[in-house]
């Protein structure tokens, strides 16, 4: 069940239907969000984002009645468009993990992550086990720690500053991205799966009526000489 649109879940299948598409979009927009500086998947996330008025225009009913109305030409073309999407948001994926896997990139962050964690831990156990009369050796040490610390973060600004920029649009997927994606793509579906059987069921009694402004709408996915063929001819 969508968490949008509650208010109207139990009034109609099309109210019902719109709380489902709400969740979904809330997928879509959480993905822009994270991926936008991730090459293709954020292009994805962006373009699905930017054709939501498809789903509006086929669920807004007529002037009449907002809750019954379900144009059957604009819920095709929406559900054919966000088909191949999802699609290829799982061929990025499993792009990404082949890749991740070849290149070892993913077992190297995981094992950067254990090491960082092996060295926070020894850290605590070697100041629990610390002597009372062993103070002086230990701010001594923490003194060096920093002097060090403070050398290397002074090499490691050096290096950025003579090493050219690099681009952040077309950042690799990590392994935590890739199972961030996963979780999404799950998301989508679940709730595409449900807008899908409502409106199934909902064509089932009423029928796959269009309307002229489903007419036009249909026209504007046509090639821009097709179009102005058809204006001359009506």
């Amino acid at each position: 069940m969508g968490f949008f649109d509650k208010g109207h879940e139990k009034e109609s299948p099309i109210g019902n239907l719109r709380a489902h598409i709400g969740t979904f979009m809330y997928f879509v927009k959480v993905g822009k969000s994270k991926f936008k500086h991730k090459g293709k998947v954020g292009e994805i996330f962006a373009d699905m984002d930017n054709t939501q008025y498809l789903f509006q225009q086929a669920t807004s009913g007529t002037m009449y009645d907002m809750k019954k109305k379900l144009d059957y030409t604009l819920w095709d073309a929406a559900t054919h468009k966000y088909t191949e999407d999802i699609q290829k948001l799982k061929d990025e994926l499993l792009k990404a993990v082949d890749e991740g896997e070849e290149s070892g990139e993913f077992a190297e962050e995981k094992k950067v992550k254990e090491i960082e964690a092996e060295k926070a831990e020894e850290e605590k156990k070697a100041d629990a086990e610390e002597e009372p009369g062993s103070w002086k050796a230990h701010i001594k040490g923490q003194m060096e720690e920093a002097e060090e610390k403070a050398r290397k973060e002074a090499e490691e600004k050096e290096k950025e500053m003579e090493t050219p920029a690099v681009e952040t649009e077309e950042e690799s997927l990590t392994e935590e991205d890739c199972r961030e994606l996963w979780r999404i793509i799950q998301g989508l579906e679940r709730e595409y799966k449900e807008m899908n059987s409502i409106a199934d069921d909902w064509f089932s009694v009423h029928g796959k009526k269009t309307g002229c402004m489903a007419a036009l709408a249909a026209m504007t996915l046509l090639p821009l000489g097709a179009v102005y063929g058809l204006y001359h001819l009506l």
